[in-house]
């Protein structure tokens, strides 16, 4: 399990400067240009970093597609598949996330990890800033396993051994039935199955356990009535959320945001409406799902 003497120590031979967010994670990462080939000791710092720190930010990486992918495959061989956000054309790899004062921020806003509706959701993302409002549209991150660490005994005993079901028809779906009718909404139910994951999850790499529930994707507690399940939930989601346990982000163009979705949990800001706001992220599929 890799620890922050063994970052520091790899660090101490490199040319990286790490500037820790806060107390609780996220790290920007100086002295790296990700738009070309990293060397295997570059390449093991920054994922020691990465387990450390759990997201890591950098400026200043003009990124092509073909650099941005490059860069994402360093740490999984398999894209994630695209969902529901639009894709770059000629780059089925890449979603591309615009806003302007034809659109405004969707449920992104609330908090998340990515994919957990599906059955082996993403194991990170690398976002780059092509344009971004001065000042507006930051991005907040959870440390999920401090959210975890934090909470009592007796909690995390009773929580340990529980599943939840993530379900977007049920969270999302009356929306898209107001919207758009039955037989879209009928559409998105069986695109998208629900599907069960622990409540409490297990780093594959680290060994670190993690909260794995969300409001924009969990429904609800298995093995509890609605009554119970809503209480746990609204519970642990206003305990993660304490900014004990975040980090906000400011972006800048070509800026880049690499999180591990396995540990943190993150939301945007709607604060720059109807200004033009263009993102574009490689997701990597993890290999095995939550346990």
């Amino acid at each position: 399990m890799p620890n922050a003497m063994q970052a520091e120590t790899s660090i101490a031979h490199s040319n990286i400067e790490v500037r820790p967010m806060t107390g609780a994670l996220g790290a920007e990462v100086l002295g790296v240009d990700l738009t070309q080939p990293l060397d295997a000791d570059t390449l093991k710092v920054i994922r020691e970093l990465w387990y450390q720190y759990k997201v890591l930010f950098f400026r200043d990486q003009d990124f092509t597609p073909e650099q941005h992918i490059a860069f994402a495959k360093n740490f999984g061989d398999e894209v994630q598949k695209p969902g529901f956000v639009p894709l770059l054309e000629g780059y089925p790899e890449i979603r591309r996330q615009e806003m302007n004062e034809y659109s405004s921020i969707g449920s992104d806003v609330n908090w998340h990890a990515d994919d957990t509706f599906l059955e082996v959701p993403s194991r990170c993302s690398v976002l780059h800033a092509l344009d971004v409002p001065n000042g507006k549209g930051d991005t907040h991150f959870i440390n999920m396993v401090a959210a975890y660490e934090a909470l009592s005994e007796t909690m995390r005993e009773f929580i340990d051994g529980l599943t939840a079901i993530h379900d977007l028809v049920e969270t999302m779906g009356p929306g898209v039935l107001r919207q758009y009718g039955g037989e879209r909404w009928q559409s998105f139910r069986d695109s998208t199955p629900p599907v069960v994951h622990p409540v409490v999850r297990t780093h594959p790499d680290t060994g670190e356990k993690s909260l794995f529930v969300n409001p924009l994707m969990t429904y609800k507690i298995d093995g509890l009535t609605d009554t119970e399940s809503k209480a746990l939930l609204d519970m642990l989601y206003e305990h993660m959320t304490q900014e004990e346990f975040t980090c906000r982000f400011r972006w800048e163009k070509n800026s880049v945001a690499f999180w591990d979705n396995r540990c943190t949990a993150h939301r945007g800001t709607n604060d720059f409406f109807p200004s033009h706001r263009l993102m574009h992220r490689v997701a990597i599929a993890d290999t095995e799902r939550p346990r």
